[in-house]
C-alpha cells in the first residue's frame, strides 16, 4: 500500500468511528514503531479511541523522532502532540510547549509537502481548539486556510469542516458557524459523518435560540447512538448536550453527558471532562442541590490552575456560592471565569461568566449594573448571531422585573406585540393621547413603549418613523390593488415608500404641498387605507425584486 493510500485508509476509518481499525492498520506497516509520521497518526488514532496514555505515547515519541527532520514531518508530530496534550492531566507534560513551537515554524515559514499539508493544518487547529487555545487555533486556521479548504481525503472531509465550526462558535461568531455547519453537513458523504455533522449543527442551532431544529437533532444523534463508545461518539454526546443547554434545558443537557461521561469521567479528554461536569453541576444549581454540586466539582476542582478547564471549574464554584449565599465570591469567580475565557479568545464562555455575574449583582441588589451589563452583553451577543445569549440575558432580566433594551436596528423583529401596535398607531401620526384612549394604557406607557420603538428603529424622533417602518413590516397577505392610478399618483406612492414627507415629495415633483395632499387623499380611496404606512406597505410588497 502506497502512503498515500495509507494515509487515505487510516484517515477514512477514524472518520467511520473505525479508530481501532485505523490503529491497527497503522500498527501494521512495518518500521512504524520508528517513523514520525506513522507515529503522529497513530496519536491521533489513539486520541478518537480515548486511548489517552497510548495518544501521548505515540506523540511523545513522533516528537523525539521527528527532531531533525524536514518542516513538514516536524510540524505534523508537532500537531498530534498538541492534540495528545488535550488529553494529558499532568501538571507538567512533556508535550508543553508545542504549540509555541510549531507557531514559529509556521511564521518562519517554507514549503510543506502538498499531499498531507492539509493534514497538518487541520491536527494543529484541532490541537488548539481541543486544549480551547481560541486565539491560537485562530492564527493556524488562517495559515492554513488554503490548505485545509483543499482537503482531498472526502470522508474526512466533515471532521475538517467540523472543527472550522466549532472554532467559529467560540469565537462568537454563530451566525457564521451557523453557516459552516450547513456546509458541514452537506458535505458528509456516510452515515457516521452525517451524525458528527448533526450534532455540530445541533450545538450551533441551540446558541442561536433555534428549539425546534436543536430537539430535532438531538433526537437523530441519541436514536443513531443509544449507548456512545470512544471519543468522537462521546464528543457528540456533549455537542448535543451543549446545544441543549444553550436552551436552558438544563436536566436535558445533564442526562446526555451522564450517558457520555459513565462514573468517573476518566474516558473523557480534559475538555470533554470538564464540560460533561459542568453540564451536571448546572443541573444540580437549578435543583439547589448543594451536596451534589459539591461532590461534582471535587471531581476537578484540582484542575482549577490549569488552562483548558479552569474557567469552567471557577464557573462551577461561582453556582455553589450563590447556592451557599455568598454573592460577593461568587461575583469575584465569574468575574475571573469571564477573563479567563476572553485572554483565550472564548468569546462564547466569557458570556456564560458574564451571565453569572449578573446573576451575583442582582443577589447584592445592584440591579442597576446587572441591567447595565445584561444589557451590553445582548447588544454583543445579537451582533454575533448569538441568540441564546439575548434570550439568557433577557431571562434574567424578566426575574427581576426588567426587559432588554431593543437592539438598535433590529426594527419590527425587536419589538413585542404591544409595541407594534404602538409603532403602527404613532407612524400614522396619532398622538399620545389617541394612542392611550385606543390601546387603553396610560399616557406613561405609550411613551415607554415609544421610546423603545424608536430604539429599535435606530432613530431619535418619531416623525422619522414613516419612513422606516414600512420596509420591515410583514409583507405576506398584502393585496395587490386593482385601481388604477394616474402616472403622478403611481410616482408619489413610490416616494411615500421610500419615506419621503409631504413637503419632499412636492419638492421633488415640482408641484405643491396641497396638491401632494390631494393626490395622497385620492390613492387613500382608491386603495381603501388609511394611511402612508398602508401606502408603503403596498408599493413595496408589489415592487419587483
Amino acid at each position: 500500500m502506497s502512503a498515500a493510500d495509507l494515509l487515505e485508509d487510516a484517515l477514512d476509518r477514524v472518520a467511520n468511528f473505525d479508530a481501532s481499525g485505523a490503529i491497527a492498520l497503522l500498527e501494521s506497516v512495518p518500521g512504524g514503531g520508528a517513523d514520525p509520521r506513522l507515529l503522529a497518526l497513530r496519536s491521533y488514532a489513539r486520541f478518537t479511541a480515548a486511548d489517552f496514555l497510548g495518544c501521548q505515547h505515540d506523540a511523545a515519541a513522533a516528537v523525539a523522532a521527528s527532531s531533525g527532520a524536514d518542516r513538514t514531518t516536524r510540524l505534523l508530530a508537532l500537531g498530534a502532540a498538541g492534540l495528545a496534550l488535550g488529553s494529558d492531566r499532568s501538571p507538567d507534560s512533556i508535550l508543553e510547549g508545542c504549540f509555541e513551537e510549531a507557531m514559529s515554524l509556521v511564521e518562519a515559514g517554507g514549503d510543506l509537502e502538498p499531499s498531507i499539508a492539509w493534514l497538518v493544518g487541520y491536527l494543529l487547529v484541532e490541537g488548539a481548539v481541543v486544549n480551547v487555545l481560541i486565539h491560537v487555533a485562530r492564527r493556524f486556521a488562517d495559515a492554513f486556510s488554503e490548505e485545509i479548504a483543499a482537503t482531498p481525503t472526502r470522508l474526512f472531509r466533515t471532521l475538517v469542516d467540523g472543527v472550522v465550526a466549532r472554532l467559529l462558535l467560540n469565537e462568537g461568531r454563530v451566525a457564521e458557524a451557523e453557516a459552516a455547519a450547513l456546509v458541514m453537513f452537506e458535505r458528509a458523504s456516510s452515515e457516521p459523518t452525517t451524525l458528527y455533522a448533526e450534532a455540530v449543527q445541533c450545538l450551533v442551532a441551540g446558541n442561536r435560540a433555534e428549539q425546534g431544529a436543536t430537539r430535532t437533532l438531538a433526537r437523530r444523534v441519541r436514536q443513531a447512538i443509544p449507548e456512545p463508545t470512544g471519543a468522537f461518539q462521546t464528543t457528540c454526546y456533549l455537542l448535543v448536550g451543549y446545544g441543549l443547554a444553550a436552551l436552558a434545558d438544563d436536566h436535558g443537557a445533564a442526562a446526555l453527558a451522564r450517558s457520555a461521561s459513565g462514573n468517573d469521567f476518566s474516558g473523557l479528554s480534559v475538555q470533554d471532562r470538564a464540560l460533561a461536569i459542568e453540564l451536571l453541576v448546572a443541573s444540580a444549581f437549578v435543583d439547589g442541590d448543594v451536596v451534589e454540586l459539591e461532590r461534582l466539582i471535587g471531581f476537578i476542582a484540582d484542575d482549577v490552575d490549569r488552562r483548558v478547564p479552569g474557567p469552567a471549574i471557577l464557573r462551577m464554584q461561582c453556582k455553589l456560592e450563590l447556592l451557599r449565599g455568598d454573592p460577593g465570591s461568587a461575583l469575584a469567580l465569574a468575574r475571573t471565569a469571564a477573563t479567563r475565557a476572553l485572554a483565550d479568545g472564548r468569546m462564547l464562555e466569557a458570556g456564560i461568566g458574564e451571565i453569572l455575574a449578573t446573576r451575583a449583582l442582582i443577589a447584592m441588589s445592584d440591579r442597576t449594573q446587572a441591567v447595565r451589563e445584561l444589557s451590553a452583553l445582548a447588544e454583543q451577543a445579537d451582533r454575533g448571531g448569538h441568540t441564546a445569549a439575548t434570550r439568557s440575558a433577557a431571562r434574567e432580566l424578566k426575574a427581576i422585573g426588567r426587559r432588554l433594551a431593543p437592539i438598535a436596528g433590529s426594527g419590527w423583529d425587536g419589538l413585542s406585540p404591544r409595541e407594534r401596535e404602538v409603532a403602527l398607531l404613532s407612524a400614522e401620526g396619532n398622538s399620545t393621547a389617541q394612542i392611550a384612549s385606543v390601546l387603553q394604557l396610560s399616557s406613561r406607557t405609550v411613551d415607554a413603549h415609544v421610546t423603545r420603538v424608536l430604539a429599535a428603529f435606530g432613530i431619535v424622533s418619531r416623525r422619522q418613523l414613516p419612513s422606516r417602518l414600512p420596509a420591515t413590516l410583514p409583507l405576506s397577505a398584502v393585496p395587490v390593488p386593482t385601481v388604477p392610478l394616474t402616472p403622478r399618483q403611481r410616482d408619489l406612492t413610490e416616494l411615500v415608500a421610500d419615506g419621503l414627507s409631504n413637503d419632499e415629495i412636492a419638492a421633488t415633483l415640482g408641484i405643491s404641498r396641497k396638491t401632494v395632499e390631494k393626490h395622497l387623499s385620492a390613492v387613500f380611496t382608491a386603495w381603501s387605507v388609511r394611511s402612508r404606512v398602508a401606502v408603503a406597505r403596498i408599493v413595496l410588497a408589489n415592487r419587483p425584486a
